[in-house]
């Protein structure tokens, strides 16, 4: 230990052979840690400025993390400093020095710590100077298994509480530092990505969010006067020093969960896959690109809107100095930039404070996109197929425009067993078609191939008939796509596609398509789900079960072999599980095949609807997902306002009754801001199954609290417990 005092250095060596392990400092104390299990502890003189030893103790067992926590406002030393032993526990000991040393409260772990933290937090608004007496000191904890736990220690007595808070962050070791972020005191947790543990400052409650950073190794508090809160880190052997920006990085808001990266497109994206653009071969690494499909109705090409001399800038034919850095890049689309905003950017390299003059309307103003010229007649379209990095922001590969009033609606990445298990790009275009009515001049089937993980290479052309693609999905080595009310199975060709079966006579229009094993999930544009099957020895797809309830299927997913999650243009979502043994009848046994279709639709086994719930906003996409590294998958949708919600599956019976009640409780007693019941709300078009209400239940914290103590009541339990039941599932 070495301590620098009025250009004079100091030094401590430690005892024979031992060596320090694991230290923690603040202004005016150390706390090291020795191999074995021993702790020395050293304070600061304030009147001769030393450092001196004061107490040493055998913690008994290897310590993994020491933190000797921070000095409030008005005092001389931390009182307690908490420390992570390898026996899987967490003591917090006392540094005053009446009791030096002394263990005050231990806590069991369900794995090794590897960092804490212990710290003032302020519990309302306002920093911790300036609401002394209300901080709490909380404790937080990284453990082995990539989890943290985050739990309240009495600031006199030291005793850690019973209900602790816990999280998973990612599959390594969870490291923990004390960082500042908007003049308050935070937590920086590093493991498969860096994290922020903070206090919001409206409401005091603790929010956690992830940083738009690469993943870092080390971490710590950095202050300049260049930045004033700030982390230096390392990852890998780089050395960085960065910063949290607390206001508007959507820390403490409905948006701090999420970190998005946006890329502008020319025409509305209607589809998108990941594709592979690696080899076969396992010396060369293989990468991931982004493929989007998008096409506008009513809507002119880009060469034809070349040709028509359509300029993006309001016709001055001045270029704006973004578009000019880009040289002349015309992915994105054009931007509004009159001669006033055009004079107001001159004069801003005279002037570099005339940026403040600019308020929020003139800035909206210059970035808005102009449509360009309107079809005179109908079935115009505009349509491109970009690919993207998303290793790079999402950067712009290369973007193959269409050909005159021809719209990619639909993509997929398939593999043909033919070509070598290559990753190829299938598009499906229609041309010509019109709304009303639904109708198309040509259909095709475009197959490109990934030139060097970064340009589109167009193999082939297959143009096809019954209607448009809407659908299509790798199945079995081939392609299997929805074209109009037919399901058709393709082989790749030379010069083209080569159809092998198909299944005509759906409901109305193949409108989504999903394959896992030998089955396809067929959602249709009116007639819900269909669940066909393929047999392999006669070559041909059989209708295995269908939904008894008509719904327009706007999306799917699959959740296993037998159920689907599918939402449809009404904003409701519902769970359709395959009937046990139901596919039985769809195998073959007798070696002969009908020269029709023998089925009757009331002879089709139906699906079992196993929950049903109103979103109220027309569900336009969704997957199936884990949102942290290592953590449980949940279902995630998103609506067409731009809404990102997500249904997250009960793994135990308790959790199932407790918001089974809350959610009981909270309908009769939560605020009814437009007077209408909650549950006839989830119930607008079919009553609701099997699907708590969470946005009713997250209300629960903006009650009042002799509001709250009522349920709780109701439910046994405390106000604190319903609490940390409610943001254990919220960070699930």
């Amino acid at each position: 230990v070495r301590h620098i005092h009025q250009g004079k250095a100091k030094q401590w060596h430690c005892p024979g052979l031992k060596r320090i392990e694991k230290a923690s400092a603040n202004e005016s104390q150390v706390l090291i840690a020795l191999a074995g299990g021993e702790i020395i502890y050293f304070e600061l003189d304030p009147m001769s400025g030393n450092l001196a030893e004061t107490g040493n103790k055998d913690m008994g067992a290897d310590v993994c993390c020491v933190d000797v926590g921070t000095v409030q406002k008005g005092r001389s030393r931390s009182m307690f400093a908490a420390i992570g032993c390898r026996d899987q526990t967490m003591r917090v000991v006392s540094l005053d020095p009446a009791s030096m040393l002394a263990q005050k409260s231990s806590t069991a772990l369900r794995a090794s710590p590897h960092g804490t933290a212990l710290q003032f937090v302020s519990s309302g608004s306002g920093s911790v100077e300036e609401n002394a007496g209300d901080a709490d000191l909380i404790l937080t904890v990284g453990l082995d298994d990539g989890s943290s736990l985050r739990v309240g220690v009495g600031p006199v007595t030291g005793s850690i509480s019973a209900s602790p808070a816990r999280r998973f962050l990612g599959a390594r070791p969870v490291s923990v530092s004390r960082v500042t972020v908007g003049s308050s005191p935070a937590s920086l947790l590093l493991s498969s990505r860096p994290w922020i543990s903070r206090p919001d400052p409206s409401s005091g409650r603790n929010v956690m969010a992830p940083l738009s950073y690469a993943p870092l190794d080390h971490g710590c508090a950095f202050t300049s006067d260049a930045i004033p809160e700030g982390i230096v880190a390392t990852a890998g052997s780089t050395l960085r020093i960065l910063s949290v920006e607390a206001e508007g990085s959507g820390l403490g808001t409905e948006d701090e969960a999420f970190n998005s990266t946006s890329s502008a497109l020319r025409y509305t994206p209607r589809k998108m896959c990941l594709l592979s653009t690696g080899t076969t071969q396992p010396q060369q690494e293989r990468s991931l690109v982004l493929a989007v499909v998008e096409s506008d109705y009513n809507d002119y090409g880009l060469e034809e809107k070349t040709a028509m001399g359509f300029d993006g800038t309001g016709g001055t034919g001045k270029k704006s100095k973004k578009d000019a850095k880009k040289d002349g890049d015309d992915d994105a689309m054009e931007m509004d930039e009159s001669d006033d905003e055009e004079e107001k950017k001159d004069a801003k390299d005279d002037d570099s404070d005339a940026e403040d003059e600019l308020d929020e309307d003139e800035l909206e103003a210059v970035a808005t996109p102009i449509r360009g010229p309107f079809p005179p007649g109908p079935g115009h379209w505009g349509s491109c197929v970009r690919l993207l990095d998303p290793s790079d922001g999402c950067s712009t590969l290369d973007c193959v425009e269409m050909g005159r009033n021809e719209a990619a609606l639909c993509c997929a990445s398939v593999r043909f067993h033919s070509r070598g298990g290559e990753a190829l790009l299938a598009v499906g275009t229609v041309t010509g078609m019109t709304m009303h009515p639904l109708k198309q001049s040509t259909s095709h089937i475009l197959l490109y191939r990934v030139m060097n993980g970064e340009r589109l290479q167009l193999l082939h052309r297959t143009e096809v008939s019954s209607g448009p693609v809407l659908a299509m999905a790798h199945f079995q080595g081939r392609l299997l796509v929805g074209i109009g009310s037919t399901l058709r199975l393709y082989e790749m060709g030379k010069r083209q596609l080569l159809r092998k079966c198909e299944l005509r006579g759906l409901p109305t229009m193949v409108k989504t398509l999903q394959t896992a094993g030998d089955r396809a999930f067929v959602g249709d544009m009116m007639q819900s789900m269909q669940f066909v099957r393929y047999d392999s020895t006669a070559n041909r797809l059989v209708l295995v079960a269908n939904d008894r309830n008509p719904r327009p299927i706007t999306c799917q997913e699959l959740l296993d072999l037998n159920t689907a999650a599918v939402g449809d243009k009404f904003g409701n979502i519902a769970v359709l599980r395959l009937p046990q043994g139901a596919d039985a009848g769809a195998v073959d046994i007798s070696g002969t095949r009908a020269l029709w279709d023998s089925s009757r639709e009331d002879t089709t086994p139906k699906l079992d609807m196993l929950c049903h719930y109103h979103v109220g906003e027309v569900v336009t996409g969704m997957t199936r997902a884990s949102l942290v590294a290592g953590g449980a998958e949940v279902l995630i949708y998103v609506t067409v306002t731009g809404r990102i919600g997500a249904l997250v599956p009960f793994i135990s019976r308790d959790d199932i009754e407790f918001f089974t009640l809350l959610e009981g409780c909270m309908r009769t007693d939560a605020p009814r801001p437009t007077g209408r019941e909650p549950q006839a709300y989830r119930s607008y078009y079919a009553p609701i199954k099997h699907v708590v209400d969470g946005e009713l239940c997250e209300s629960f914290t903006k009650l009042s609290y002799e509001e709250q103590k009522k349920i709780a009541d109701k439910l046994d339990r405390t106000v604190d417990e319903v609490a940390k039941n409610l943001e254990r599932v919220r960070h699930s």
